[in-house]
């Protein structure tokens, strides 16, 4: 078989709905070898992985019907009660019995970040389901009684009859930005780049037999009742919410890395990482630095805070010099399944890098915060309107001529071409949402807008690479926050105040009142101007590839001239930059293996 250190996570699977043999040549072609995983094919063909953590492999074969299972199920001992089953009764059955209970509503009853393959042969019907956070992305295609799964779109390309035949609409919304993508999601939600892939959702189960394929959609983030309790009331409930969440995660992690900053998301993730791990268990904590000697403001003295107040050292990190900004590693081009978005992948892969050198086996990460304990609270007051009003009105009557902010639908600067030709419905971007209403203190919260972003990130970088707690994102702390009255979140005049209250006696006060961060990657926008030289080195290939088909080459290498010279201009500019050269990377790496 087929290293699976070089395997995206996930579920692998080939099916023939007419009962017709699998084709030996398929599976070879997604990189597993049929014979040492579970002899011939047959009619059904599914295998399960996970390179750095086997107990995330579930598989039953039981009553005629196969159930895999990729992840974990938190609190499955609850879950068997509400189901009326033996608390030890192994997770692919416990997956199954909740499947047959809840149907099309699992993904909001059974809490976790899974992935889900039903297959019954005698009705020969396929289910894949995914939790309501995405853990590992799943890719199916369908052509006549054929059916192909994989949790990497170029791993099927590789089957004949899929192929690598560009879906020219579902390239563009996965280079689209945020807006554009919910205007369309009805619509080529599921569309991938290429013409004969979909992708599963987040919270949805797909259906797949003879008489057609039926995609069904559960609500996640639904409304919660206005919570009833005290201030101090929510801050235990948050607290307890958290270490529930944390202390299962940390128990099923051999070695536990967290990304430390020393801001308020981080640091509330390693004091609990610290206290809930078992007293033998090894812990580290990487920290992003300035390089030696240049200067640049960082983290390091408030992560340094952190780490000597819960009793441990954090290890100072900042990528190589050489790393390349504008161009990622064949790993995370090939493991992105579309053009990758993350400006800090030389970051990222550092703390991979440095990680696996230092033995963690999974990295937690304080992202998506802000969605819940870490909210800065939007309220726009009567006062705030009037003096952002007043000073346009100065403005005006100076003569000043404001330049308006360029938001297009995508992240990247196409080619003229490629704007003029533009399906009906990207033509205009999504009109802008309208102004947040002045929320009263006692309103409730609900979801902030980036609960449900931060359930579509699969956690696993690349293949092979360690996986990624989010614990933030767990949608028992989403649904939590989601009842709390909007005034607990500047309780006292305290911006943040949850979190800052949970933290009271156990951080320093230049931790727990922090007000502001410094930058994740010190270094970012001096890399950005340092090696924008070089970047136009490779406008050539990118011609030689043809990319020029999506990406305005004309504007990238002016652009990147001007970086050269003078750095960028503001942050939109770097993004803007940085992900059109990523892009034309990507592009030019896919044909040239295409």
């Amino acid at each position: 078989m087929a290293s699976s250190g070089m395997l995206s996570s996930g579920i692998y699977g080939l099916f023939r709905l007419d009962g017709g043999p699998v084709d030996p040549r398929d599976v070879d072609a997604l990189g597993l070898d049929g014979a040492a995983v579970s002899g011939a094919p047959g009619s059904a063909f599914a295998h399960a992985v996970d390179p750095h953590d086997r107990a995330a492999l579930h598989r039953i074969e039981v009553d005629d019907a196969l159930t895999i299972l990729v992840g974990h199920i938190e609190e499955p001992q609850a879950l068997a009660a509400r189901l009326n089953v033996a608390p030890t009764l192994p997770s692919a059955l416990l997956a199954r019995a909740a499947l047959e209970r809840f149907g099309r509503d699992t993904p909001a009853e059974m809490i976790g970040e899974w992935s889900l393959l039903h297959w019954d042969r005698r009705d020969r019907r396929l289910v894949l389901m995914m939790s309501a956070a995405r853990r590992d992305r799943l890719f199916f295609a369908v052509d006549g009684p054929r059916v192909a799964v994989a949790p990497n779109l170029f791993a099927l390309s590789r089957i004949a009859w899929i192929g690598n035949r560009l879906d020219e609409a579902g390239l563009l919304v996965s280079i689209g930005r945020a807006d554009l993508r919910a205007a369309l999601r009805e619509e080529m939600g599921d569309r991938t780049m290429l013409a004969k892939v979909r992708q599963l959702e987040p919270g949805t189960r797909l259906t797949i037999e003879a008489e057609g394929i039926r995609r069904d959609a559960t609500p996640i983030l639904v409304p919660q009742s206005r919570w009833t309790g005290s201030f101090d009331d929510a801050v235990v409930a948050c607290e307890e919410t958290l270490r529930t969440i944390l202390r299962t995660r940390i128990a099923r992690t051999q070695v536990p890395g967290v990304l430390l900053s020393g801001g308020l998301d981080s640091s509330t993730i390693a004091w609990l990482a610290a206290q809930e791990r078992a007293a033998e268990q090894r812990m580290i904590l990487l920290t992003s630095v300035a390089p030696p000697g240049s200067g640049f403001p960082d983290e390091a003295a408030f992560a340094d805070a952190v780490a000597d107040r819960i009793g441990l050292m954090a290890e100072h990190v900042s990528p190589p010099e050489d790393a390349d900004i504008y161009r990622p590693s064949d790993l995370i081009l090939g493991g992105a399944s579309r053009p990758p978005m993350p400006v800090r992948h030389c970051l990222t892969e550092t703390f991979q890098a440095r990680g696996k050198a230092l033995g963690a086996t999974a990295l937690f990460d304080g992202s998506f915060g802000e969605a819940t304990v870490t909210v800065k609270f939007p309220l726009t007051t009567m006062r705030q309107r009037m003096r952002g009003t007043a000073g346009r009105l100065r403005r005006y009557l100076a003569g000043a001529v404001e330049e308006p902010v360029r938001h297009g639908p995508f992240h990247v600067r196409l080619s003229p071409a490629r704007l003029a030709a533009l399906p009906e419905a990207m033509r205009t971007p999504p009109s802008a949402p309208l102004e947040d209403e002045i929320r009263r203190p006692r309103d409730p919260w609900g979801y902030l807008p980036g609960a449900d972003k931060a359930l579509l990130h699969p956690n696993e970088f690349y293949p092979g690479a360690l996986r990624m707690e989010f614990p933030f994102r767990d949608v028992r702390l989403l649904r939590l926050f989601a009842g709390f009255p909007a005034g607990f979140f500047v309780h006292d005049g305290l911006n943040r105040a949850p979190v800052r209250h949970m933290l009271a006696g156990h951080l320093p006060d230049t931790i727990r009142l922090r007000r502001s961060g410094r930058p994740a990657s010190p270094d970012h926008m001096a890399r950005l101007q340092r090696q924008a030289s070089a970047a136009r080195g490779r406008i050539a290939a990118f011609r030689k590839a043809e990319v020029e088909e999506w990406i305005d080459l004309d504007w990238l290498d002016q652009t990147l001239a001007q970086i050269a010279a003078r750095g960028p201009a503001n942050f939109a500019e770097s993004y803007e930059v940085q992900l059109t050269a990523i892009t034309a990377e990507f592009l030019t790496w896919w044909r040239s293996r295409s």
